[in-house]
């Protein structure tokens, strides 16, 4: 392993093993600072409020604009992914979101805030349409939905999960009289699993399929006999064509590319009402700050135990099955809390359970999967950054309109919500090419109108 037909090591025996083991996981770990980053906002919102008597528009624009931010990044940077490479990319988006992370950490006005939050937005939309097209490109057909949806799922949630526990601690261990260094202790954290990432990440090779795409075939080959990918790629062998966006818009890409996007939207219309205003709804329930993260915590870890019995089901079931099961539970949730939340906290309660579990359990790691798979590699980046981009921004709506739709209609304003998984429901329904699939991502992504100019590449 290792020498080209030039003589040239690319890949040593010992940085082959490195790459074999840490590549996904490190690729993933991006969304560990996503979920850490979603969820600190929503949890810090509630000593926020104190230090800047935040009114509900403050609230709702304080998370919404890192969506803006994140829906910039995501559409600027995937295209920028596609044509300087994954691995550029990761280095520069970590270096901005550690600068902006301290800076969140000592900001006096309101406004500073909104400024920070939105280059951390920004900064974390690099990470995910680059990471997204990455663990596609790296990960076997057999495992592809476990590694390109089901790994970045569980580690979103392992930083939304760190990040209510250390709003736990420093609650505990900050006296009353400083409260604000909650916050900030929370904002500069961010700063430290960054820095962690950006040094590990120095290791990773680059996307071997996006080198094929440049020409890099030795490099590339090189870098797939250690993940160990080289007997299925040959398979079935990587096209080299031209970057043209029309391809995704024509013939049957548009209608993988829509379905996939429409599907994308659906969920991250409705998804953050559970995923991290969580705290801002117990607060209206008149839940005290303490329990309020206890809860927080608790559905979390929900969605990480749904997540982990994804798993075990992403690459072996139907997943137009999981899909329709999953969007049918979740209307019935959303129902059950826009109708009887605000009468009674066991309904409250229990439909927020049954949101998060639903969620993590299905749309969450579909979504990455399918949109994995709706693109060809040479504009993967970029059609990762388009469709989460459109996503985040729906996002963003919904947590800027929400804490100030509950202050004045009460739950009621969530009942909406229902209507959104109701059309999930029936987009699946209507797509019956979204279930299961064993190919290859050459496989899947191939269209009818593949360019008779393509070149099949191959050691």
């Amino acid at each position: 392993m290792g020498q080209s037909a030039t003589g040239t090591v690319y890949v040593d025996a010992r940085r082959a093993r490195f790459i074999k083991r840490w590549s996904p996981t490190l690729i993933a770990f991006g969304e560990f600072i996503d979920g850490y980053d979603l969820t600190v906002i929503g949890v810090a919102m509630v000593f926020l409020t104190k230090t800047f008597t935040l009114t509900a528009t403050d609230k709702g624009l304080l998370v919404a604009i890192s969506f803006v931010g994140t829906a910039l990044g995501l559409v600027l940077f995937g295209d920028i992914a596609d044509r300087v490479g994954r691995k550029k990319v990761f280095a520069f988006n970590l270096w901005v979101f550690i600068v902006t992370a301290v800076g969140a950490a000592f900001i006096t006005q309101v406004w500073m805030l909104w400024v920070m939050r939105f280059l951390i937005g920004v900064a974390i939309g690099m990470d995910l349409s680059t990471s997204c097209a990455f663990l596609a490109e790296v990960a076997p057909k057999s495992s592809r939905g476990r590694l390109a949806g089901s790994l970045p799922t569980i580690t979103l949630i392992l930083g939304a999960i760190f990040s209510i526990l250390l709003a736990m601690f420093l609650k505990a261990v900050v006296p009353v009289a400083h409260h604000d260094w909650v916050w900030r202790g929370m904002f500069l954290f961010a700063a430290l699993p960054a820095f962690g990432v950006l040094m590990l990440r120095k290791q990773l090779p680059e996307s071997p399929r996006w080198l094929i795409q440049k020409g890099r075939d030795e490099e590339a080959w090189q870098i797939l006999d250690a993940l160990e990918l080289s007997e299925e790629v040959l398979q079935a062998p990587p096209r080299r064509t031209n970057r043209e966006y029309r391809r995704l818009f024509k013939g049957e890409a548009r209608r993988r590319v829509l379905v996939c996007t429409a599907f994308f939207m659906l969920n991250t219309t409705a998804g953050p009402v559970v995923s991290f205003m969580g705290p801002v709804i117990f607060e209206q329930a008149g839940v005290p700050a303490g329990n309020n993260l206890l809860i927080s915590l608790i559905a979390n870890c929900v969605g990480l135990v749904a997540v982990l019995i994804g798993v075990r089901l992403i690459d072996s079931v139907n997943r137009r099955s999981l899909g329709l099961v999953t969007a049918a539970v979740l209307t019935v949730a959303a129902l059950t809390m826009g109708l009887l939340g605000q009468a009674s906290q066991v309904a409250l309660f229990g439909s927020f359970i049954a949101w998060s579990f639903a969620t993590w359990l299905g749309p969450a790691v579909l979504c990455l999967v399918w949109a994995s798979e709706a693109y060809p590699t040479e504009l993967r980046g970029f059609g990762q950054g388009l469709t989460q981009s459109l996503s985040r921004m729906m996002s963003a709506t919904t947590a800027f309109l929400l804490p100030g739709l509950i202050n004045d209609h009460g739950f009621y304003a969530i009942a909406p919500f229902s209507v959104v998984y109701a059309l999930m429901f029936v987009l699946v329904l209507r797509n019956p090419w979204l279930a299961s699939t064993a190919a290859s991502l050459e496989e899947v992504t191939a269209t009818a109108d593949v360019p008779k100019a393509a070149e099949a590449v191959a050691p």
